[in-house]
C-alpha cells in the first residue's frame, strides 16, 4: 500500500494537468477562431464598402444597437411610401446591411426600390461611404445598456443575468458592436464629411411630429398634409406594438427555448435607466461620458449622458471642426463633417 499511493497521486496529477493543459489550449484555440472570425468579417464588411457603388438617393439608417433604428425605419418606411402595411418585416424594405446583405454579396445598388433604404450598425469606420444620405439615431447610452440588456436577455444569452452586470460590460465595451463611446463619437466627428442627419431618441419620444419633418426634409421629401396623421398614427409605439410581428428580432435569430416571451417593441420610454441601474454604475458610465463625449456640444452631451430632462429634448447639433456650420434646423444636426 505504501509504495501505491505515490502512483496513484502521481496519476491523479499528471491526468489534472492533462486536463488543465486541454482546457488552456482549448481556450487558446477558441481565442484564436474568434479573432480570426472577426478578422474575416472586417475585411469582408470592408471588401463590400470599397465595392459600393452609391447614389444620392441612397438612405442608410445607422444606429448603435437599441437605439430607436425601429422606429426611424418606420418613419422613413411612411415617408417615401404610402405606408401599407403589407410587408412581411420591416426587413423586407430596410434590410439588415451585415446581417442580410453582406454575408450574402447582395448589393445596395441591386435594391429593387427608389430610394434604396438599408439599415445598419456598423461603425462610422466599416459604413460603405457614398453621396448618399446617412441618418444616425442616437440615444442616452443610459437608457441604450438598460434596453440593450433586456434584448440579449432574450436573444444573447450569457452577457450578463442582472441588468447592472451586463451594464457593465455595455459600459466597457464587451458586446456585439463593441464601445458605445467609440459607435457614437465617431459618427458625431464625421471625419469624411458624408451627408449625416443626427436623430435623437428623446427628441423623437418629446416630439415625434417635428423630428418627422426634419427627417423629411433631409431626405428631400414633401409630406402631404394630409398624410401626416396617419404617418405620426403609424409610427407611434402604440401602433408598432400591435405590429410587432413586423419588427421582431426573431426574423433574424430565433430566440432559444427558455428565452422569456417579451415584446420586440418593450417600453420606448426615455429615462428608464432611473428605475433599473445602481448609482455607482450610473455615476461610473457619466464620468466616462465627461472624459469622452464633452466635444460635442452642451445639449448634446447632456443627452448621451443622461443628463437632460426626463421626458428628453431636441439636442442643439454637436460642433463642427474646422469652423464649418451645420446645415440643419435646431433639434439635431444635418452636417458634413470637417
Amino acid at each position: 500500500m505504501y509504495r501505491k499511493r505515490p502512483r496513484k497521486t502521481l496519476g491523479a496529477l499528471a491526468g489534472s494537468m492533462m486536463s488543465l493543459a486541454v482546457r488552456i489550449d482549448h481556450a487558446v484555440l477558441m481565442r484564436c477562431q474568434m479573432k480570426l472570425r472577426d478578422l474575416h468579417r472586417r475585411l469582408t464588411v470592408l471588401r463590400y464598402g470599397l465595392e459600393y457603388d452609391g447614389s444620392e438617393d441612397d438612405i442608410f439608417i445607422v444606429t448603435y444597437p437599441k437605439s430607436g433604428t425601429t422606429w426611424l425605419q418606420m418613419i422613413v418606411y411612411q415617408l417615401t411610401t404610402d405606408g401599407e402595411m403589407n410587408f412581411a418585416h420591416i426587413e423586407d424594405v430596410s434590410p439588415f446591411l451585415e446581417i442580410a446583405m453582406i454575408p450574402r454579396g447582395q448589393k445596395i445598388q441591386d435594391l429593387p426600390a427608389t430610394p434604396r433604404v438599408v439599415k445598419s450598425h456598423l461603425s462610422y469606420h466599416e459604413i460603405p461611404k457614398g453621396p448618399g444620405r446617412y441618418i444616425y439615431g442616437v440615444r442616452n447610452g443610459l437608457d441604450v445598456g438598460v434596453s440593450y440588456h433586456y434584448h440579449a436577455r432574450k436573444y444573447l444569452p450569457g452577457l450578463g443575468n442582472s441588468t447592472n452586470e451586463f451594464f457593465g460590460r455595455f459600459a466597457a465595451g464587451g458586446v456585439p458592436y463593441g464601445s458605445w463611446f467609440d459607435h457614437v463619437s465617431g459618427w458625431l466627428r464625421n471625419k469624411d464629411h458624408l451627408n449625416v442627419l443626427v436623430v435623437t431618441y428623446e427628441e423623437l419620444s418629446a416630439d415625434l411630429e417635428s423630428a418627422v419633418k426634419r427627417i423629411a426634409d433631409f431626405c428631400g421629401i414633401t409630406i402631404d398634409p394630409a398624410a401626416m396623421p396617419r404617418i405620426l398614427e403609424r409610427c407611434s409605439f402604440a401602433f408598432m406594438r400591435e405590429h410587432d410581428e413586423k419588427f421582431s428580432f426573431e426574423r433574424m435569430r430565433p430566440k432559444p427555448p427558455a428565452a422569456p416571451e417579451t415584446a420586440f417593441i418593450r417600453q420606448g420610454k426615455v429615462g428608464g435607466w432611473r428605475e433599473e441601474l445602481d448609482p455607482r454604475a450610473v455615476s461610473e458610465f457619466q464620468e466616462a461620458c465627461d472624459r469622452q463625449l464633452r466635444d460635442f456640444g452642451e445639449d448634446m452631451f447632456r443627452v448621451l449622458s443622461g443628463r437632460g430632462g426626463r421626458e428628453g429634448k431636441p439636442a442643439s447639433p454637436p460642433p463642427p471642426a474646422g469652423g464649418l456650420s451645420p446645415a440643419g434646423q435646431p433639434g439635431g444636426a444635418s452636417h458634413r463633417g470637417a
